[in-house]
């Protein structure tokens, strides 16, 4: 990964599940670079429910972030 990512200070308080999941959304941008149709088949082969562990991460964003 060659960007920054800005925000994730405090992803460690987050869910184990929720930093699972933002671990595998950037592996996944190894494959893929964008948020296509294939990126999210990819994300799906691992982490079959990563749809409601996305939901998870970002009902307590709000409180990690702060």
């Amino acid at each position: 990964m060659t960007g920054t990512k800005r925000g994730q200070g405090n992803l460690l308080q987050a869910p184990c599940e929720c930093i699972d999941y933002v671990i595998l959304h950037e592996l996944c941008h190894i494959a893929e670079h964008n948020h296509s149709e294939w990126f999210y088949r990819l994300t799906g082969q691992v982490m079959p429910k990563w749809g409601k562990t996305k939901e998870r991460l970002d009902g307590v964003a709000t409180s990690i972030i702060m």
